[in-house]
């Protein structure tokens, strides 16, 4: 059963893009709040989840597109901590190479790093300023200057943080995000027989890296509680699997 056929819930919101069906849960606009919520300023909260909407919108229309190319029927559907982008109903009939599932991982984070550079040019096109912060001193997060607007100005670099830091916490080898199912790939193509739980302890060590990461040097409790959820998974999904010796 793919998520678009799991029934509909009240208040949801759907609607379509280029032909594919997407479905807006209550609880993603919740938890868009939640995200949010250390923002006092109500038109700034609007911005913020308005920009969580459009970036986790662009991201999984990304995996979409490239699904689309090699013929399945994506659906897309928005909700909790993100999104979910499903190949169709009788996706699971068409095979794909690994160098495929690769493409169709990365292209998630990739349409949101094109929309953060796109935002970008625009702001300087428009003859506005920009500039980088460096986030941990390594990972660059482009800054803009006051774009007209208080609420224009949060919702542009709402989307630029989103389609930046967001696609590249995405990016890590962390099962089931999509660097964890490009690292899967990887390693099942260079080890058929123990690439999955390869994949899995590199999961779980990762996470398990990134949720200190997220409470010491970030501060951050969402990422804290994310990673350390995502590294019991791992974890159980291990312990699950029968040794291949």
């Amino acid at each position: 059963m793919t998520p678009w056929q799991m029934g509909s819930t009240p208040g949801e919101f759907r609607f379509s893009i280029l032909g594919i069906p997407i479905r807006v849960h209550p609880m993603f606009w919740l938890t868009a709040l939640v995200l949010g919520i250390h923002s006092t300023d109500p038109v700034t909260l609007l911005a913020w989840v308005l920009a969580v909407f459009v970036g986790v919108l662009i991201h999984e229309l990304g995996h979409a597109l490239v699904m689309r190319g090699y013929g399945f029927y994506p659906e897309i559907l928005l909700y909790g901590l993100g999104g979910v982008t499903d190949y169709g109903v009788g996706g699971g009939t068409l095979r794909l190479q690994p160098i495929q599932r690769i493409q169709i991982s990365a292209a998630g984070p990739a349409a949101g790093f094109l929309l953060a550079a796109a935002v970008v040019l625009i702001v300087r096109l428009l003859g506005g300023e920009t500039g980088i912060y460096w986030l941990l001193g390594f990972i660059p997060i482009p800054i803009l200057e006051p774009v007209g607007s208080q609420a224009l100005t949060a919702f542009l670099q709402s989307l630029v943080y989103i389609g930046v830091f967001w696609g590249l916490i995405n990016l890590m080898p962390v099962f089931p995000l999509d660097g964890g199912q490009i690292a899967r790939e990887i390693l099942l193509a260079a080890n058929p027989r123990t690439g999955i739980e390869q994949s899995l302890v590199l999961s779980f060590y990762c996470a398990l890296f990134l949720a200190f990461v997220g409470f010491f040097a970030l501060s951050s409790l969402f990422m804290t509680l994310l990673f350390g959820y995502l590294a019991y998974s791992n974890y159980e999904l291990l312990r699950g699997r029968p040794r291949p010796w």
